[in-house]
């Protein structure tokens, strides 16, 4: 059996603490969540690279690379008992970082198999504070539940509105925004009602779907 114990200091040391993850906390829940057991069979050899890698599952969804992952948690201001929303998540891995920092958090994918993954992977680690939920990614979850976080897993063109109404008074919503070429990591902050917005870092994603900007007719 392969001992990623390495691998996992190395990328802490040599991806995050060199790109200004400063909380002792997140640099800390990454030395000791494996990521390797949420990443495809296929893909586990590179599971600590500095890219996008396979996710478990059927739905084809990409973990997010460490330094931009641990960036938008960081950005995220997370704290104990935040309520937290993790769309596209894969298996979980956003989610049990999250969780491993005290966060409640609500898992949001769109695949069934992907839920029963999900729910495997963090049943593994016997992962706490974790709920995992079926539904359209762009739209939230079915419960009137607001939250402090919100964590988008991957590229949005446009972000629906009804995630922003989903964010309590001072909540965050952190996703990489943008097209192909020139995305960015973006956090948005809801504050007297209003949503101011702020650049974080260039950041490369898979494009999620449900977040596709559509075409304008041109005539």
């Amino acid at each position: 059996m392969v001992d990623f114990s390495p691998a996992r200091r190395a990328m802490v040391d040599g991806q995050l603490r060199t790109a200004d993850v400063t909380r002792t906390d997140i640099l800390d829940i990454f030395s000791v969540i494996p990521r390797e057991i949420f990443v495809d069979a296929a893909e586990q050899s590179v599971a600590y690279a500095d890219r996008a890698v396979l996710s478990v599952g059927e739905a084809g969804r990409k973990i997010l690379p460490p330094m931009v992952l641990a960036r938008m948690i960081q950005a995220t201001d997370i704290k104990a008992g935040d309520q937290i929303l993790d769309i596209g998540a894969g298996a979980g891995y956003s989610t049990a970082l999250m969780a491993g920092l005290g966060g409640q958090v609500t898992l949001l994918e769109d695949s069934s198999t992907q839920c029963s993954a999900a729910k495997e992977v963090l049943g593994r680690l016997e992962t706490k504070g974790v709920i995992v939920q079926q539904g359209e990614l762009a739209l939230g979850v079915t419960s009137k539940t607001s939250f402090d976080i919100i964590l988008i897993n991957g590229r949005c063109e446009h972000i629906p509105q009804t995630l922003f109404h989903r964010l309590r008074e001072g909540g965050r919503l952190v996703c990489i925004f943008g097209g192909p070429v020139g995305s960015e990591v973006r956090v948005f902050t809801l504050s007297d009602g209003a949503i101011g917005e702020k650049s974080l870092m260039s950041a490369s994603g898979p494009l999620l779907s449900g977040f596709i900007q559509a075409s304008a007719f041109v005539f």
